[in-house]
């Protein structure tokens, strides 16, 4: 095998476990990201809304905390749909990505915010202008103007919109609600319609899109308003972490994505240089052998199959990292590195089997090891100086593709310089009879065909082979007349060498 095809093959290996390390810190940086980002907004709650009173600062403590823990949950289950709470939300608190609109009232009975749900438009402008002397009707054409709408002074001032409240008030506002329906259905009829469209619509969460935001307490919100005021509030004090939020089911789900990745690229690039061979070949001869397809299927399958289990096991390693499962120190654990890790150890356990059935000896495995660990940290290093290199000239977004190239480029590279070294050391042990701790070794006996030079006897075990019965023929003796050549009297002269894999012996 030539010294490119080692390095190239090495670098198809190392990538296929990078691109599922690689997809893993992606995941658990989306999923900070989204906690980080919780954080600055409840605390930024202290200067755009701290000189209100706590029973007032509570309800925009929820309508952030239901804005961030909904994006997290969407980073944790691997989406991209993301909510939005913004600060002028005008007649909504929270709008989901399909326009439909939230919105949340946290009162301190279940009936207050039931009833704070259903107001109607006519008692919503009553309770902002008090002394105004509009008649019903003209409330609800200056409503109507604003937002598009044809609804009577009586509807749900939040019409179509989900209605949220604390999650312990549930029951009681259901009945609330409904005792409110079964009153106004015989005596005013026009005002049923509002509770139960609260009602219908009454929720303790956002929904949408498969994911759904944690719920809070109306004890909670208080909560979050006094630590806003204070200026220390933290997620992980109440269970917003990624030790916290991720588990082994997350981890396994993201580990197959990314082995699914990685093995899509570890076929195209495992294949392309198959297909390249026969395109030249097809040039250069005019013609295609099918065995050049076998040997694209055989590839084609076994750099999938290899790619799926590298990448599978690094993304579940690094994310087990980098969420802090393995403990505090291991999170900030470099994924390239942790891909580099996995695919040296998934080729030691890969040798090591070769050689527990045979088809190895112990100098071949020490030096497929050696050469393995040479040539994967000369592809890591090459990767971050090329990385870097990209990243300086153009984008941050093309250092994937530079420690690409990188990787490749020291992967050949690192198969040159092991040979090199690789032949050094040989000639060394060669002069000193060094054995290196016993990882070369040191044959002083003859081999066979020496000795027979010698003119030694050698006794070897005879074979048995059944005497065929055959017909004998009589055939003419030919005279043929011999030559008389002199004796000749051949040296050998034997030297020290290299005779097999580590291996120095006389030849």
């Amino acid at each position: 095998m030539s010294s490119f095809k080692e390095g190239y093959d090495n670098f198809v290996r190392v990538n296929g476990a990078n691109v599922g390390a690689v997809h893993g810190d992606v995941y658990v940086s989306n999923i900070e990201n989204e906690i980080e980002k919780l954080r600055e907004e409840i605390i930024a709650l202290k200067d755009k809304k701290g000189n209100i009173k706590n029973d007032f600062l509570k309800g925009f403590a929820a309508e952030e905390w239901h804005e961030g823990t909904y994006n997290i949950n969407s980073a944790l289950e691997g989406k991209s749909v993301r909510i939005n709470a913004p600060d002028d939300n005008g007649i909504a608190d929270i709008f989901l990505p399909d326009g439909e609109k939230i919105q949340i009232k946290y009162y301190k009975t279940g009936g207050d915010s039931a009833k704070a749900q259903s107001i109607s438009i006519y008692e919503h402008y009553k309770s902002n202008h008090p002394d105004s002397d509009l008649t019903p009707e003209q409330i609800a054409e200056i409503y109507n103007k604003k937002h598009g709408t044809d609804l009577s002074p009586h509807d749900p001032y939040y019409s179509g919109q989900i209605r949220l409240i604390p999650i312990e008030q549930m029951e009681k506002a259901k009945d609330f609600l409904e005792k409110q329906i079964s009153k106004e259905s015989i005596t005013r009829p026009e005002l049923a319609k509002k509770y139960q469209e609260a009602l219908d619509n009454l929720t303790d969460r956002v929904k949408g899109d498969g994911v759904e935001s944690i719920p809070l307490t109306e004890e909670e919100s208080k909560e979050l308003a006094r630590l806003i005021k204070e200026g220390g509030f933290d997620p992980a004090d109440f269970g917003i972490s990624t030790e916290d939020l991720i588990d082994i089911n997350y981890i396994m789900e993201q580990a197959f994505k990314a082995g699914l990745s990685a093995a899509l690229v570890s076929l195209v690039l495992k294949v392309a240089p198959e297909i390249c061979g026969i395109i030249y070949k097809l040039i250069q001869d005019g013609e295609i052998d099918a065995d050049d397809f076998k040997r694209i299927g055989f590839a084609a399958v076994k750099g999938s199959a290899d790619g799926y289990i590298r990448g599978t096991v690094a993304a579940a390693l690094t994310i087990s990292c980098r969420s802090g499962l393995l403990g505090s120190t291991l999170k900030a654990a470099n994924p390239t590195v942790i891909g580099a890790v996995v695919a040296l150890t998934m080729n030691t356990i890969q040798n090591a089997c070769l050689m527990a059935f045979d088809k190895m000896n112990k100098f071949e495995f020490s030096e497929r090891c050696a050469q393995d660990l040479i040539v994967t940290a000369c592809a890591l290093g090459m990767g971050y100086a090329s990385a870097a290199a990209l990243s300086t000239m153009f984008t941050p977004a093309t250092a994937v593709i530079g420690y690409m190239i990188g990787s490749f480029v020291g992967s050949v590279i690192g198969v040159f310089v092991y040979k090199g070294v690789y032949s050094c050391v040989l000639s060394y042990c060669v002069d000193s009879g060094c054995t290196f701790f016993g990882l070369v070794g040191q044959d002083y006996t003859l081999p066979l065909d020496v000795l027979k030079k010698l003119g030694i006897k050698v006794v070897e075990a005879k074979k048995v082979v059944p005497k065929q019965i055959t017909i004998k023929r009589i055939e003419p003796r030919k005279i043929v007349p011999k030559l008389i050549e002199p004796q000749r009297v051949s040296i050998t002269v034997l030297r020290r060498g290299v005779i097999g894999v580590n291996c120095i012996g006389y030849a």
